[in-house]
């Protein structure tokens, strides 16, 4: 049986209309405008899997990580976790419920402080959510370590003596250090040589299978998330336009803006590569301080009419949900069918 987002049980992460504002300067006024980040995503993160959060740079999927996880202050809309609805805890309530939501940030160096050592950094997290002795706290630290291919005797090194994938070790280290539920990872690799790039992608499909952890991966590289997410939730302007399980996104993406990024993925066979359809999107993505009317993506969607200047679309759908007046891969009742995707 297929579940819809409401009917599956117990989901650990539960987002409803969430939104985030930014006021930024304009020039030639005293007033700053009111830009949106994130508009009315609804999304929900079921135990145990790893979802990935694709899209075009500036379309708010670090934003929306971010707001899950209360670093950044939502403007509207509820982030339930685990049962607790985190957007009305206070501060001190928030900071105990850290110790079950940890981020993975996408620059290893600026995100490491670098005038403390391996060892203090992979602590720092235990100083605060748990009450274990230094000896207790050096113990923990040098398992994670070891955990994440870090070797112990790097415990009293500082990041500057690191390259760049043993400095992200450190940092997937530091998130998992507290033993955490959900991780957020915003791009974790982007930053890294492409060889070093299958290696953390491997440690943390190795880590989410050994822990359990649940994940949410944001990412560019479409090759990646196939690689490692269960499903997949693809963003424009701010708003999720499509939501689904991996594969059956890639064999029939449904939204026309998954079509166009996945049509771009590049395939390993010249002849195939030579042969599919390409879908390129004209026009530039629109200025989120001024955002079409009604479908956000109609600007540059080839089957735009009129109601979708005037209606914007919800995301609807069994397990496959869509946010399109005009879907692709659907039949006449507006039912998904089973026929070749753009990315294949």
């Amino acid at each position: 049986m297929t579940l819809t987002p409401d009917t599956a049980p117990d989901p650990l992460l539960r987002v409803r209309d969430l939104a985030v504002d930014f006021k930024v300067p304009v020039r030639g006024s005293l007033l700053p405008a009111r830009l949106r980040a994130v508009s009315g995503v609804d999304l929900d993160v079921r135990r145990g899997e790893i979802i990935g959060v694709v899209g075009e740079s500036g379309c708010g999927k670090s934003t929306t990580g971010r707001a899950i996880l209360q670093l950044l202050k939502p403007s509207q809309g509820t982030v339930t976790f685990d049962g607790t609805e985190l957007t009305t805890l206070d501060r001190r309530r928030m900071r105990a419920m850290r110790r079950q939501m940890q981020m993975i940030f996408q620059d290893p160096f600026a995100s490491l402080n670098p005038r403390m050592t391996v060892g203090e950094l992979i602590e720092e997290p235990l100083l605060v959510h748990s009450d274990l002795p230094a000896a207790g706290r050096r113990a923990k630290a040098l398992q994670t370590m070891q955990m994440v291919g870090l070797s112990e005797k790097w415990h009293d090194r500082y990041p500057h003596e690191f390259s760049g994938g043993q400095r992200q070790r450190v940092g997937i280290a530091r998130a998992l250090v507290s033993n955490p539920q959900f991780i957020v990872a915003d791009e974790p690799v982007s930053a890294l040589d492409v060889s070093v790039q299958a290696q953390i992608v491997n440690l943390l499909e190795e880590l989410q299978e050994e822990l359990g952890l649940t994940m949410m991966f944001i990412a560019h590289d479409l090759a990646v998330v196939r690689h490692l997410c269960d499903r997949i939730a693809v963003m424009y302007l701010g708003s999720v336009v499509e939501v689904g399980e991996c594969e059956d996104m890639y064999d029939r993406p449904r939204h026309p803006y998954t079509q166009a990024l996945l049509s771009a993925v590049p395939i390993p066979d010249p002849l195939v590569e030579t042969e599919r359809r390409r879908v390129i999107l004209s026009g530039d993505v629109p200025s989120p301080l001024n955002p079409p009317s009604g479908c956000r993506f109609r600007t540059r969607c080839w089957k735009a009419q009129d109601i979708c200047a005037t209606e914007t679309p919800k995301l609807t759908g069994a397990g496959h949900q869509v946010a399109c007046h005009f879907p692709e891969n659907t039949d006449p009742r507006g039912e998904p069918v089973a026929a070749a995707g753009a990315g294949r």
